[in-house]
C-alpha cells in the first residue's frame, strides 16, 4: 500500500477513535450526574439528586433545595421528564415523614419551613403517572452537629492545614492525619472534609479611639459577614466601656448589617470583657464555635494590671474549656499585638496585623477561607470521658512544611444522665366551666431595619 494511502487511513482511524472516546466520556458523565446519590456536594455532580421509573421513561430531578444543610424557609422544586403520551397523575411531597402537599400540575414547587436550627431532615418525593409509571426520589440533609446521647463521648476536632506556600491544603484523606490525646495516639473513627456550620461571634471595637477609622471597620465587618456561608449563624458584639450584644445569633445578614451600621464609637476599650462575653454567647452553641475580634488598642477599661491579667487568663480558660476558636485583628500602631496574638494562639485561631484600613477586606476574606477549608476529625478517647479534666490534643499531618491549626484540647466531663420524665397529670372528669377565650393579641410595633443607605450595598 502506498505511503500516502497508509497515512490517510491512520488519520481517519485516529479521528474515529477520538470521536468514540469523546462520546463514551460524555455518556458516562451524564449517567453519573443522573445517578448522583443523596448528600453529594456541589463539587460532586453539582449536587444533583435524581430518580427514574423502572422502565427509565419517567425521571425526577431535585432542583431545590441544594446543599447539605437545610434551614429556614426554602423552596422544594422537582423537575419532571415524561415520555410523550403520558401525564403526571400526582406528585406527593413528604418532609420528615409527613405529607406536605400533593400536586398534579406544573410547576412542581412547594415551600417548606425547616426551622431556625440546622438539624437533619428527610425529603421524599413520589410521582405517579396516568400510564402507571412511578418514581421515588429521596434525600436526607446533614445536621450541624452530633446530637445523640450514644455519641456524647465522641470528641470532634476541626482542623485547618496550611502549606509551606501559605495556602490551605485541600483533598487530604484520613490516612494523612494522626491525633494524640495526652501523648497517646487515638483511633480516628470519622473524617469529613466538607464545610460544616459554625456559630460566629463578631466582636467589634467601638471605643473612642476608633473615631477616625470606624466606618472602614464597619464596612469590613459587613463584608466579612457577607462572605460567610448562609448556614453559619452570626452574633454581633460591640465593646467600649463594656461589652454588649448588639445582635443575637441569626441567619439574617441584613439585620446584622443594620446592627453594625448602628454602632457608634465612644468610651474606653473593654477588650477582656469582650472575650468573656463572646465565650458566654458561644458556650451553649451546638456547632463549631468561632469568634473574630477586631481592635485598635489594648485593654484600657481595667486599670489595675493584676486584675487585667487575671481577667484575661479567666477569659482564655473559659474559651478553651468551651471549645471557642478566636481570630484576632490588630489595627493601628496602638493595638496590643502581643495580647491579640496570644488570644488566637491559645485557642487554635490566627492573628492578623493590619495598619491600613484597605487591608481589612483581605484579612476578613482570609478568616472566611480558614473557616471554609477545615477538616473534621472525630474519635472516642481511650481514657473515659467520665473521668473529666482538661485533655491536651495534638494533631499531625503528613505534609512536609505544613502548619496545623486546631484547638489545643478540650475539657472532659461526666456524661449527664437522661432527664427524668414527668408523668402528665390526669385530665379532670368534668370541667367546672368552659375556659375563657384568650385575649386579642396586641398589635406589635414594626422594628424591621429601614430601607435606607445606612446598610452597605454588599449586604442589601
Amino acid at each position: 500500500m502506498p505511503n500516502r494511502q497508509r497515512y490517510f487511513l491512520i488519520v481517519i482511524a485516529v479521528s474515529l477513535l477520538s470521536t468514540l472516546a469523546f462520546l463514551f466520556m460524555e455518556k458516562t458523565a451524564r449517567s453519573a450526574s443522573l445517578s448522583a446519590p443523596a448528600g453529594t456536594t456541589p463539587s460532586e455532580a453539582e449536587d444533583v439528586v435524581s430518580a427514574r421509573s423502572e422502565d427509565g421513561a419517567l425521571a425526577l430531578t431535585l432542583e431545590a433545595p441544594r446543599g447539605s444543610f437545610w434551614f429556614g424557609r426554602q423552596e422544594i422544586a422537582v423537575q419532571v421528564q415524561l415520555p410523550s403520551g403520558d401525564r403526571i397523575k400526582t406528585i406527593d411531597f413528604f418532609v420528615d415523614g409527613g405529607l406536605m402537599k400533593t400536586l398534579a400540575e406544573p410547576p412542581y414547587r412547594i415551600q417548606a419551613d425547616f426551622g431556625e436550627e440546622i438539624v437533619s431532615h428527610s425529603l421524599v418525593v413520589i410521582a405517579q403517572t396516568g400510564a402507571g409509571r412511578a418514581a421515588r426520589l429521596s434525600r436526607i440533609s446533614r445536621p450541624a452537629h452530633v446530637d445523640s446521647r450514644v455519641e456524647v463521648s465522641l470528641v470532634t476536632m476541626p482542623v485547618a492545614v496550611i502549606g509551606a506556600d501559605g495556602r490551605f491544603v485541600s483533598r487530604l484523606d484520613l490516612s494523612d492525619f494522626t491525633l494524640d490525646e495526652e501523648e497517646v495516639e487515638q483511633t480516628l473513627v470519622h473524617f469529613d472534609r466538607d464545610p460544616t456550620p459554625a456559630s460566629v461571634v463578631v466582636a467589634l471595637d467601638s471605643s473612642d479611639s476608633m473615631q477616625g477609622s470606624f466606618w472602614s471597620a464597619q464596612k469590613a465587618a459587613n463584608e466579612f459577614v457577607a462572605t460567610l456561608p448562609p448556614y453559619d449563624k452570626v452574633c454581633l458584639i460591640g465593646f467600649s466601656d463594656a461589652a454588649r450584644v448588639a445582635k443575637e445569633f441569626t441567619f439574617d445578614r441584613r439585620s446584622l448589617a443594620f446592627a453594625v451600621s448602628s454602632m457608634k464609637p465612644a468610651g474606653n476599650t473593654a477588650l477582656y470583657d469582650a472575650l468573656g462575653t463572646a465565650g458566654e454567647q458561644l458556650a451553649s452553641r451546638p456547632d463549631r464555635r468561632v469568634a473574630v475580634v477586631f481592635s485598635d488598642g489594648g485593654e484600657t477599661q481595667i486599670a489595675d494590671p493584676v486584675k487585667a491579667r487575671d481577667r484575661l487568663s479567666e477569659a482564655l480558660r473559659a474559651a478553651r474549656e468551651s471549645g471557642v476558636t478566636f481570630y484576632t485583628v490588630a489595627f493601628g500602631p496602638r493595638a496590643d499585638k502581643e495580647v491579640l496574638r496570644r488570644i488566637a494562639e491559645e485557642t487554635g485561631g490566627e492573628s492578623f496585623d493590619s495598619s491600613d484600613p484597605a487591608a481589612l477586606p483581605g484579612i476578613f476574606a482570609r478568616i472566611s477561607q480558614s473557616l471554609e477549608h477545615q477538616y473534621t476529625l472525630s474519635y472516642y478517647p481511650t481514657r473515659p470521658i467520665s473521668e473529666g479534666g482538661w485533655r491536651s490534643v495534638s494533631i499531625h499531618v503528613r505534609v512536609p512544611g505544613a502548619i496545623v491549626r486546631s484547638r489545643p484540647g478540650y475539657l472532659a466531663g461526666p456524661i449527664p444522665p437522661p432527664p427524668e420524665e414527668t408523668p402528665a397529670p390526669l385530665p379532670a372528669a368534668r370541667p367546672a366551666k368552659p375556659p375563657a377565650p384568650p385575649p386579642a393579641p396586641a398589635e406589635l410595633e414594626d422594628v424591621s431595619p429601614p430601607e435606607d443607605d445606612t446598610i452597605p450595598p454588599a449586604i442589601r
